[in-house]
């Protein structure tokens, strides 16, 4: 095996095809957008397809009943010995795009490749590793080499949005998917910069409304503000959560690049006119936690802290440096914090882990002079704490650059997967 080399011309071929797809594929409900996952699925079983019908290799879209759309695709190569080796995490999903509103300066929608950069929505994050995953087993069945162990690969669907119990990792581990890996190491295969990635943060969205009283901007004394009240309970909010969870003395051994946090990330204001205040506004964001903490605590007590501060409006003794809270009729303002969805929990990955030292021996030997470099971050990834919790061994890493994740101009190296595809063989055995 370890003379096997990633088969560019058939990689970057599927690959194609996958960033084509994209529109498809895009997640995001809130914007309309709910990707057709089984799209990207076909297309790997497509180049699987003979190596299936032979018997080399087992492949099986799970879904559940109403949601045949949005698999997962399970994919299982038998290995001579009893060891197991598990790839999971690359999926089908990726995040939206817009051309002119964010700046591409190339098509997303399309895969280009100049000199040893591909460019695309998803070359990274993650139809890069869908496309490595099924050109390594495509390669391992044409050349009928059976690794040492099982090597079982499991690409999922709905990565990129909250947890759904009926769809992506969630319902393929309720099927008991995963469950075999437990004898050996789960290679969670969605992050990048190679690292080993040895921490994520947990991550909870929520939504504040603030519910002013609309009037004419000449007449404030009838009106709340409810943008100003939005603001005001936003940065107030900010300041609770950073003196309820700051930096963990932990943080520096697990080597995390950034503490937690809490931050306004989108904002709708109803107003058709400038000289009109608003009577409505709606901040929505996000928490990132290392998993030194925990999210139930910091969720919860974001939705208790602002709701202390409602309660403070509402005495009339609302929090100092507060804009106008109520009108000189009586009419008040008011504000509430509710979570989005269902929230995630961070891992910290065991350090002492067999599975990690041979993580980083095989990234050391596929990057001559580049040594591994273990890292954290405070994205996110699902079900990895719970998987730990049950007792299996989840180990991290990813190519690319982190640094285009979820960016406009998403880019990655040909050359890092070509070093990911090694590193993958050597994790096969």
């Amino acid at each position: 095996m370890q003379n096997l080399a990633l088969n560019e011309p058939r990689f970057l071929g599927l690959l194609s095809e996958l960033v084509a797809l994209g529109p498809r594929l895009a997640n995001s409900p809130s914007a309309g957008l709910v990707p057709e996952e089984k799209l990207a699925a076909d297309r790997v079983l497509a180049r699987l397809a003979p190596h299936v019908a032979a018997g080399r290799l087992s492949a099986e879209l799970l879904a559940a009943p109403g949601h045949e759309g949005r698999p997962n695709l399970v994919l299982t190569l038998p290995g001579r010995g009893s060891g197991i080796v598990g790839f999971v995490g690359a999926h089908f999903d990726v995040v939206p795009a817009d051309r002119e509103g964010e700046g591409w300066q190339r098509d997303p929608w399309a895969l280009e490749v100049e000199g040893d950069v591909l460019y695309g929505r998803g070359v990274t994050d993650c139809l890069g590793h869908v496309a490595l995953l099924t050109d390594l087993l495509v390669e391992l069945c044409e050349r009928g080499i059976q690794p040492n162990r099982t090597v079982k690969v499991v690409l999922i669907s709905n990565e990129e949005e909250a947890p759904i119990p009926e769809i992506g990792l969630d319902y393929a581990a309720s099927v008991g998917a995963l469950d075999d890996l437990a004898a050996g190491t789960i290679y969670w295969l969605d992050s990048a910069d190679f690292g080993p990635t040895v921490g994520t943060g947990g991550m909870a969205m929520w939504r504040l409304e603030a519910t002013g009283v609309g009037g004419h901007s000449g007449f404030t004394q009838n009106c709340v503000n409810a943008l100003e009240l939005a603001g005001a309970t936003s940065r107030a909010l900010v300041e609770w959560f950073e003196q309820k969870f700051p930096a963990h003395p932990d943080e520096a051994r697990w080597g995390f690049l950034s503490s937690s946090s809490l931050k306004a990330t989108r904002m709708h204001v109803p107003n058709d006119k400038v000289t009109k205040i608003p009577a409505l506004a709606v901040v929505e964001g996000d928490i990132r936690l290392t998993p030194f903490y925990d999210m139930e605590a910091a969720i919860g007590g974001a939705a208790a802290f602002v709701a202390d501060i409602d309660r403070r409006i509402e005495a009339g003794d609302p929090p100092r440096g507060f804009p106008r809270t109520r009108t000189q009729g009586g009419e008040r303002g008011r504000v509430r914090l509710e979570p989005i969805g269902r929230s995630m929990e961070g891992i910290a990955c065991k350090l002492d882990s067999p599975g990690l030292e041979a993580l980083s021996r095989a990234i050391g030997a596929a990057r001559a002079g580049e040594p591994p470099k273990a890292y954290s971050m405070t994205g996110s990834l699902p079900l990895v704490r719970d998987l730990q919790r049950r007792g299996f061994d989840v180990q991290i890493t990813g190519f690319g650059r982190s640094n285009y994740y979820h960016a406009p101009n998403e880019q990655a190296e040909l050359e890092h997967f070509r070093q990911g595809y090694r590193i993958l063989v050597e994790l096969c055995g």
